[in-house]
């Protein structure tokens, strides 16, 4: 039996971690399914986070801040592409409508999940926090819409209230830590989310290729290590914001 760890650098603004995490899923069924005995090994995943805008930023139109996240020269081809891919992944992108704002609240309410909940349950906050914002155009800045996420995905309404306190900042201090975390894993010469990790060998800049992803995991299950020479075995690709 193989334990794969995972960790995922992402921000739920961002198209291709919409992308990126709906892949995971996807490689993760197909080697439990595909792989000889794939289904007793075992998935460790965290998610860490990762901030595109300024995380104190407010609530505003969507259209006011898509020239941040791409740039406007590039906007029509890169929204073609990505519209393109997320339907393979069953996402229905909708870049226009709705609201954008900074996501440390969103990320504080994802890490509540994960570290108190486990991963079925952060999975669930994951889905519906990234269909709310890139599907349904739904405010992910708005404490009621997460307060209600999170109780559809399984954490308690105490919980949940004593997260939304806003004199408590429940989890800021862990937030701080993860968020560091991450930093030191993208590295000062790298910028741009998602980034996966993977055993802390195997890096993915960019939402991955499953067949590629898929076989590192086939790779790490057969003992095979990076290149000799190589600490880190990098996947590079542009599909990142």
């Amino acid at each position: 039996m193989v334990t794969f760890n995972i960790e995922v650098i992402s921000d739920p603004i961002c198209s291709w971690c919409f992308i990126a995490h709906r892949a995971l899923q996807k490689t993760i069924r197909l080697y439990k399914t595909t792989i000889p005995n794939g289904s007793a090994d075992i998935f460790n995943i965290t998610y860490l986070p990762y901030y595109l805008l300024d995380p104190a930023l407010t609530s505003r139109d969507k259209t006011d801040f898509q020239g941040v996240i791409t740039p406007r020269k590039h906007q029509n081809l890169t929204y073609t592409r990505i519209t393109q891919i997320g339907r393979a992944y069953g996402i229905m992108f909708n870049f226009w409508e709705g609201k954008i704002g900074g996501t440390r609240e969103v990320h504080r309410l994802i890490q509540l999940a994960q570290s108190r909940k486990g991963a079925e349950v952060r999975d669930g906050v994951l889905d519906e926090v990234f269909s709310a914002f890139h599907e349904r155009a739904i405010d992910i800045t708005d404490r009621e819409v997460l307060r209600s996420i999170a109780i559809e995905a399984g954490v308690g309404a105490e919980e949940v209230d004593e997260w939304l306190a806003k004199e408590n900042d429940f989890g800021g201090d862990y937030l701080e830590s993860q968020l560091e975390k991450a930093r030191k894993l993208i590295g000062t010469e790298k910028k741009g989310v998602p980034v996966f990790m993977v055993q802390g060998n195997y890096r993915f800049d960019g939402a991955p290729d499953i067949s590629e992803l898929l076989g590192t995991l086939v790779g790490i299950r057969d003992g095979k290590m990076p290149d000799e020479g190589n600490e880190i075995q990098e996947h590079t690709n542009s599909n990142a914001c």
